[in-house]
């Protein structure tokens, strides 16, 4: 870990964890054979570990609304929503929102040497990334999920890799791995629209795809309407923040430290095998762990947010 940090590489629980499955996979399968949450427990141990051999975890801040002005905000907009939505049941309710996803964990928090700076080689910081779009519906149905995969639009990844993913969602090229108005479209007429039976309401953040003119147009063109959420408190007004993306990430977890690791193999070329086989495993994690969100964990957000 020490000669790690020395050349600015991240030092997380996550590489620990790497290490272990990787020489000590019986002692791992041990230790959470008897544990309800094993990735949480895992997690204090290796904490523990680091801060007794001198390493501290640093993050950066970030600073947040109050609890009672974000209780009020959610209120507010709940009964906004039932005076201008009344008429639309359970199942014309849906949300949609994009997400980032790791073949290993982002290090939102690593291990420095004790009393030593922060800092990262830049190159670690997106390795392996594509976007996740999850989509919900008020009466707890999932849609299938779309990926978005860092690379050239109409080059190799997009010709010969993405027909041989999993069937039964759906999958994008970009080159940054981003949404964008493109990828957006795509959504809509790939997933979205397949879905709806009827006039609909569809509760999206304020990213700027999302709420475009064109957007606007092509999801009223469907017999929906938009609805808008305020900025910056999205964590009580939006179903996916408040009760999916969390349990999410943790199956997401559950299922990585299951996982046989891929060896790295030093080159960020997006086509090479390895990259080839990461994506891969992240997508097949990905849709196992939506598969184990329930139907009444989707029901109990949209009930939180809209206050029923």
């Amino acid at each position: 870990m020490t000669l790690k940090r020395a050349k600015e590489r991240a030092r997380t629980c996550t590489h620990v964890i790497k290490w272990i499955k990787k020489n000590h996979r019986e002692w791992l399968r041990s230790h959470l054979s008897d544990k309800s949450n094993g990735y949480k427990s895992l997690l204090r141990l290796l904490q523990r570990f680091s801060h007794r051999h001198g390493f501290s975890r640093q993050r950066p801040g970030k600073l947040k609304l109050k609890q009672d002005v974000l209780v009020s905000i959610r209120d507010e907009f709940a009964a906004d929503f039932h005076r201008q939505y009344e008429a639309y049941d359970d199942c014309s309710r849906y949300n949609v929102d994009e997400t980032g996803i790791y073949y290993e964990m982002p290090p939102r928090i690593i291990w420095s040497i004790r009393g030593g700076d922060a800092k990262i080689f830049a190159g670690e910081k997106n390795a392996y990334r594509m976007t996740a779009v999850l989509t919900i519906r008020g009466d707890g149905k999932k849609l299938p999920l779309m990926f978005i995969i860092r690379g050239k639009p109409g080059g190799r990844i997009a010709t010969n890799e993405l027909p041989t993913y999993p069937p039964g969602h759906f999958y994008a090229v970009q080159e940054k791995a981003w949404m964008d108005s493109v990828v957006w479209r795509q959504y809509l007429v790939d997933v979205l629209e397949q879905d709806i039976e009827g006039p609909s309401v569809v509760m999206l953040d304020n990213f700027e795809p999302h709420v475009s003119v064109s957007s606007y147009k092509a999801i009223n063109d469907m017999g929906c309407h938009v609805c808008a959420l305020p900025p910056n408190s999205t964590s009580v007004y939006q179903p996916l923040d408040v009760g999916i993306m969390a349990p999410f990430k943790r199956h997401m977890r559950d299922i990585w430290l299951d996982e046989d690791d891929i060896d790295d193999d030093e080159t960020e070329d997006l086509e090479s095998p390895t990259a080839t086989k990461k994506r891969l495993a992240l997508i097949n994690r990905s849709i196992l762990a939506w598969g184990r969100i329930t139907d009444d964990e989707i029901c109990r957000s949209f009930e939180k947010v809209l206050q029923q």
